[in-house]
């Protein structure tokens, strides 16, 4: 057993100087194209900048692989790199977890599931802890309190989340998520956490085994990944894959339910009841003292870097506004005062793209009246 801890070890050691080598690769090849949605000039600058340029002074270690902006439901600004189209279907990463959100109101709304009932009632065969206080609504908004630790390349040993997506626990997440212990009551903490976002999607797996496919149908997309474990669960804090076009299309959906017209796939208010940190009495994690965070919400970032005061996290859109992320560089931002979706996919090693930025110069562009709301 020993020597099979070790060489699984190994192999993560090996995948992290996998990485560290990859950031210092200088031939990587890229190429941009820049789909003509808009002649405009400045959009036209704003697709180089976030591709080309980014990609040339990053030192190859930011590329942008897609980049998708709308506005009022119109595409202005779509580009492509490398092999990368619009029928692409991209890793998202975390945006996975975003994903989880829908299906999670989706199978409310259906009768299937109940925010308020004990996990366990739903995992009854899995070996949980016997802690009836651990609700379906506190794997939605990161409250279990399980003792999961959320470490990737940089800290490969001792890692939840790269023994679930490439070790042992893999066989079977469920099953490793639900030995860990406690380490805070459940509803007394908020944690980011990929052992809450699969043991959510063991829970909807268990009402619902085509719950993923039952989703993607509701918001009319036909193409797309989500993978599962050998036991058949969808691996929803990160597995699965979108084209950039219907990635904005779940963020319009998004912008609609929660500040137009309900789309029906959602319970009543459900924008309004999960797009919020779950507990204002509770502070957030020591580590955003010292790294600037945005909110969690239910599955959801809010634009907020305080629960005690209105700092937006992106002052560049509106306070309403809210997103997700993902490994290597996945975004989709959303801002309902202005009906704006941006899609950004990426493959970033060892460099950040800028989104502050990237929004900064965006706002500026679609000042223009061409763009702005009749």
């Amino acid at each position: 057993m020993k020597n099979i801890l070790f060489f699984r070890k190994g192999i993560i050691f090996s995948l992290f100087l996998l990485v560290l080598s990859c950031n210092r690769e200088p031939g990587f090849s890229y190429s941009v194209q820049i789909i003509d949605q808009d002649q405009k000039e400045e959009i036209h600058s704003l697709a180089k900048w976030a591709t080309e340029e980014q990609f040339q002074t990053s030192g190859s270690k930011i590329r942008t692989n897609a980049i998708l902006v709308s506005k009022n439901g119109k595409i202005v600004l779509e580009a492509y790199s490398s092999g990368f189209d619009a029928e692409t279907l991209h890793p998202t990463w975390s945006i996975s977890k975003f994903l989880l959100n829908g299906a999670v109101g989706n199978a409310i709304s259906i009768g299937k599931l109940d925010l308020e009932k004990p996990v366990k009632q739903y995992l009854k065969n899995s070996p949980i802890h016997p802690n009836e206080e651990l609700k379906v609504k506190h794997l939605l908004f990161f409250a279990s309190g399980l003792d999961w630790k959320e470490r990737y390349e940089w800290s490969p040993f001792n890692s939840d989340i790269l023994e679930i997506l490439y070790g042992e626990g893999n066989s079977d997440i469920t099953e490793y998520i639900s030995k860990l212990n406690f380490s805070n009551i459940p509803g007394t903490a908020i944690s980011y956490s990929s052992g809450d976002s699969n043991l959510l999607s063991a829970v909807l797996n268990s009402v619902d085994p085509d719950y993923s496919n039952s989703l993607f149908r509701k918001y009319g997309i036909h193409s797309y990944i989500w993978e599962k474990d050998p036991k058949g669960v969808p691996i929803a804090s990160s597995y699965a894959y979108l084209s950039a076009r219907d990635l904005s299309k779940i963020g319009h959906i998004y912008l609609e339910e929660g500040w137009g017209s309900a789309s029906g796939i959602f319970p009543k208010n459900w924008v309004r009841e999960t797009f919020r940190y779950y507990d204002p009495k509770i502070e957030r994690p020591w580590y955003t003292k010292l790294i600037r965070l945005p909110i969690l919400g239910g599955h959801v970032y809010l634009n907020r870097s305080n629960t005690k005061t209105d700092d937006l996290y992106y002052p560049q859109i509106s306070s309403d506004s809210f997103f997700a992320s993902g490994h290597w560089g996945q975004f989709l931002v959303v801002d309902p005062k202005s009906k704006l979706v941006i899609v950004r996919f990426g493959n970033d090693r060892g460099g950040r793209f800028p989104m502050g930025e990237f929004l900064t110069k965006l706002t500026k562009v679609l000042e223009d009246e061409k763009y702005m709301d009749k």
